[in-house]
């Protein structure tokens, strides 16, 4: 039996930065507020979570929000490292130009403190192109941008409760493409089917972190 703390962090929230955590970053061509997408995923992919749950797995899920409301950045990562997670999933939306594409998954470097940075590293493999290729099934113009490392403040492995002696929790931060764009805005948003797009997406996001998981 495999029993496992999940977090799941929908990025933003609320109407005012908190410690380092903007309330909003991207817009989607139709107005849609990220933070409101990124919610609405953090609940699917719960859900989905929980729904994996049998004989040989347990599951328990934690959401870092469930609510409008805005965390710090170490407020989030916290959560992990109280409910000792296994694995911590930030999840947020791109937005640029109108134009750019694609599905990106970011890590923390060796060099900027990451404990366990070849774990999360193919934790991110995992979640990046579980993301990826469900995408790529209903629009061929998505593009696998790939695992970047950059320093993301969620992701700082002593709020999450890694240490050099003990690593429990593998963590990545998955940016669910560019919003801004018209076709990712009715993928996603506005055409009638984009429930089932989404919910395509949160379980693919899902079978992911099993996936890791089971891989130890």
């Amino acid at each position: 039996m495999i029993n496992a703390t999940v977090v799941i962090d929908p990025g933003h929230g609320g109407t005012v930065e908190v410690n380092g955590s903007s309330w909003n970053n991207a817009i989607s061509a139709s107005g849609v507020l990220e933070k409101v997408i990124t919610l609405q995923f953090g609940l699917l992919v719960r859900d989905a979570l929980l729904e994996r749950n049998n004989a040989d797995l347990k599951l328990t899920v934690v959401m870092t929000r469930q609510t409008d409301v805005n965390l710090g950045l170490t407020e989030r990562a916290n959560v992990a490292r109280t409910h000792k997670a296994a694995r911590f999933l930030s999840i947020h939306c791109n937005g640029f130009n109108k134009q750019s594409r694609g599905v990106e998954t970011l890590i923390r470097s060796a060099a900027d403190g990451n404990v366990n940075a070849e774990q999360d590293r193919a934790f991110a493999q995992r979640v990046q192109k579980a993301v990826f290729e469900t995408i790529l099934k209903f629009d061929k113009a998505t593009k696998d941008r790939g695992v970047k490392e950059q320093r993301v403040g969620v992701l700082n492995d002593a709020a999450l409760g890694n240490t050099l002696q003990s690593k429990p929790c593998r963590a990545c931060l998955v940016e669910i493409e560019f919003i801004d764009v018209e076709a990712v805005d009715k993928l996603l948003v506005t055409n009638p089917n984009a429930h089932e797009v989404r919910a395509a997406i949160a379980s693919a996001m899902a079978q992911a972190i099993v996936d890791d998981i089971r891989a130890g």
